[in-house]
């Protein structure tokens, strides 16, 4: 019976790791996902180039590099935010480097320097402070508590919904 708790208990604890895509390595955050899609390169590119997500836009080696622009948590989407959120995660904006790696049916997203752009209420506005300084313990090795519990689950959301392609609806009966 014991083994049995403890392979549910890994089994879940598994699982919502999968659904985490933060990455920590040598002190730096970064997220990553890989997203499926029917739309060609070409479609891709030109999507994200128009889209207005980004201020600084190239495209080299079969990848888009981009600067993100200040993206805000949608505090109305009860999907993202729930109830409570932590202040600084609704009260700043987010922003940072891109690499969209592209392949015939999928892309790649790698989001890197994420950044906290202040609004002038936690964060003098116009003010970008590192993710690491806020959510990465001072040995720079792992995760703050903190970070763990409401944080994370929003941002994965809300970066999710950033560099998720909407399928086009088809009107076929």
């Amino acid at each position: 019976m014991r083994y049995i708790i403890i392979t549910l208990a890994l089994i879940t604890t598994l699982g919502l790791n999968a659904q985490d895509h933060f990455v920590l390595e040598k002190e730096k955050v970064s997220w990553v996902k890989v997203y499926e899609t029917k739309k060609s390169k070409e479609e891709l590119i030109a999507h994200f180039k128009s889209c207005g997500l980004f201020k600084l836009f190239r495209v080299e080696d079969g990848k888009i590099i981009a600067t993100l622009r200040p993206q805000k948590i949608d505090e109305d989407d009860k999907e993202i935010v729930g109830t409570l959120p932590p202040a600084l995660v609704v009260k700043s904006s987010y922003a940072g480097s891109v690499v969209i790696g592209l392949k015939e049916g999928k892309y790649r997203v790698s989001y890197h320097n994420i950044l906290l752009v202040g609004s002038g209420e936690l964060i003098k506005k116009g003010e970008k402070q590192s993710f690491e300084q806020h959510f990465v313990n001072k040995d720079g090795k792992d995760f703050r508590i903190s970070f763990k519990k409401k944080p994370r689950t929003i941002y994965n959301l809300a970066f999710n919904k950033t560099f998720l392609l909407e399928e086009e609806k088809k009107d076929d009966w």
